[in-house]
């Protein structure tokens, strides 16, 4: 492991990756990463993988909008087959306040190029021939959206910064963080010290535990997640369901299972537990069958638990924080796999001192303790 770097960024998940890629992309010399297990271990390796454009935001349109762009070309500049999959999103609605809101998000998202198109439940069906549609008023659809693989991505990039020139520390765990006179100093980790004056927190829900040791308050709490997929069935290339009413969604991936998760608000935030519960599954299996009856009989194979790294508004939070010089978020708050290309071009335009591709104001981890910041209503 080397004992002095330009940069240390902490984290080795889509976030942490992306950033390494591309600041090698960029020319940032002597750039290391340190991550506590595999790549990637963390919230990376254990998500759905979805990414989209649909938000009610503007600000996190454009993340969408540019993540897009780059999952676009990435296996080209890798060499790694991402598996991505552009079935769409298809967001219900069961109330019409809801749907009023989802007419108003299209709006926004069509200004901005997005292919949003509103749906009356007819038109639901159409799009997703096996949804049950009884008590839903509409809902949107949105083709640009859709599946990455996220370890493929993760190792994608990895390879990449590697090529660049990027050192890998895995199974290599940050002990501390050295600051003086307000200014960062060095990593301190269990296979040694390495001197850096920049430091690129990207450890997801381990994010306000590395923000800690630099005296940084990181507002981001673990926030527990399972997931389970199914048997392979044929596949119909039909968009992920995405329930608001319900908390959930049910897609079906490349090899023909359905991958099918939701927030369970029962579940105590704050701690991070990669145990699974059998509640879950009950209680999963009720709000599946009840959106997609032909569902009923097929066999789940596979059941996991991951966590979100979530932040007040569930957007990112990204950049230079105020009381430490050299210390930079780049902390997807249940986003850094859909987010991760945008994620990683605003780090290293930070890093390098180049004008950022989108106003950073948005992301910017003040806006929390200014009260700047707005919840998206399409993350409600």
């Amino acid at each position: 492991m080397r004992k002095t770097a330009d940069v240390v960024v902490i984290g080795g998940g889509a976030a942490g990756t992306s950033v390494a890629y591309h600041l090698g992309k960029l020319g940032v010399k002597n750039v290391v990463l340190v991550e506590q297990n595999y790549t990637p271990f963390g919230g990376t390796g254990r998500c759905a993988a979805h990414f989209r454009q649909q938000f009610g935001s503007v600000s996190n349109c454009l993340l969408g909008i540019q993540s897009v762009k780059e999952f676009d070309t990435l296996e080209e500049e890798t060499g790694f087959d991402l598996e991505i999959s552009k079935h769409g999103y298809l967001m219900t609605a069961y109330t019409e306040e809801h749907m009023e809101q989802l007419r108003k998000d299209t709006a926004m998202q069509n200004e901005l190029g997005i292919p949003t198109v509103v749906l009356d439940p007819q038109g639901c069906k159409e799009v997703s021939p096996y949804l049950n549609i009884d008590g839903i008023v509409g809902g949107t659809h949105s083709k640009n959206d859709g599946h990455i693989n996220p370890m493929k991505m993760a190792l994608a990039y990895k390879s990449g910064a590697e090529r660049y020139g990027v050192e890998f520390n895995n199974y290599t765990k940050v002990l501390d963080i050295q600051v003086e006179n307000g200014k960062v100093k060095a990593v301190v980790t269990d296979k040694g010290t390495i001197e850096t004056p920049c430091v690129v927190n990207a450890a997801g829900e381990w994010g306000k535990y590395i923000g800690r040791m630099a005296g940084v308050a990181v507002p981001v709490e673990p926030e527990k997640h399972q997931i389970v997929i199914t048997e392979p069935l044929d596949y119909i290339y039909a968009p992920m369901i995405y329930s608001h009413k319900h908390g959930s969604y049910i897609a079906q991936v490349k090899h023909g299972g359905f991958l099918m998760g939701f927030s369970d608000p029962d579940i105590e935030a704050g701690i991070i537990d990669f145990n699974t519960e059998w509640r879950f599954l009950e209680r999963l299996s009720r709000i599946v069958c009840e959106q997609v009856p032909a569902l009923k009989n097929v066999r789940i194979v596979r059941h996991w638990a991951g966590q979100y790294g979530n932040c007040p508004d569930q957007s990112i939070i990204l950049g230079p924080v105020p009381e430490v010089e050299g210390f930079i978020c780049a902390l997807g708050c249940t986003k850094a796999t859909m987010f991760a290309p945008v994620i990683g071009t605003l780090t290293s335009e930070i890093v390098a001192g180049k004008e950022p591709t989108l106003p950073l104001a948005p992301y910017l981890i003040d806006r929390f303790a200014k009260g700047e910041y707005v919840i998206d209503p399409a993350l409600v």
